[in-house]
C-alpha cells in the first residue's frame, strides 16, 4: 500500500512517515498543498493522510481538487483544529 502523507510540521511528518514505513507501507511526503496536488496527479496512491492547515493551498483545497477529478482515494484528515465545519468548505 502506498500512502501520501501531507504534513507541513517537520517533526510530525518525520514521525508519521517513519512509523508507517516501519509498519511496511510505502510512504511519500508532501509538505505543501501545492506539492501534494502535483504528487497526487502524477502518482498512484492507495491513501492520503492529509493535514488541513497547510501553507499556500490548504488541505480542503487539495481534497476539493482530488474529488473534482472523481478520485475515490481514501483520505484521512488530520488537524490541530478543535472545530471544523466541513459545510463551509463545500465538503459536506
Amino acid at each position: 500500500m502506498r500512502i501520501l502523507v501531507v504534513e507541513d510540521d517537520a517533526i510530525l511528518a518525520e514521525g508519521t512517515c517513519e512509523s508507517l514505513t516501519k509498519a511496511g507501507y510505502a510512504v511519500d511526503l508532501a509538505e505543501t498543498g501545492t506539492k501534494a496536488n502535483a504528487m497526487i496527479e502524477a502518482g498512484q496512491y492507495d491513501m492520503v493522510l492529509l493535514d488541513i492547515g497547510l501553507p499556500g493551498m490548504d488541505g480542503f483545497e487539495v481534497l476539493r481538487r482530488l474529488r473534482k477529478h472523481n478520485s475515490n482515494i481514501p483520505v484521512l484528515i488530520i488537524s490541530a483544529r478543535d472545530d471544523v465545519d466541513f459545510r463551509i468548505y463545500g465538503l459536506d
